[in-house]
């Protein structure tokens, strides 16, 4: 879930800071990188928690 708003906010607080353009780039880079990983990690926690709710009923009913 990219959040273009807070891509915009970001790029702002980073482009106003004295470096070098290409280190704005590798800034702004480096954020969307993080981003994605942390939207990765969430889905994949998501699936985890989806799966842990099938097997416990697939154990359920294994049970009786």
């Amino acid at each position: 879930m990219i959040n273009t708003n807070a891509y915009s906010s970001m790029d702002q607080r980073i482009d106003s800071i004295r470096v070098s353009e290409s280190d704005r780039q590798t800034a702004k880079e480096y954020m969307r990188d993080a981003d994605f990983m942390a939207d990765l990690i969430c889905r994949a926690a998501e699936n985890l928690r989806s799966a842990e709710g099938l097997l416990g009923r697939l154990l359920v009913h294994r049970a009786h």
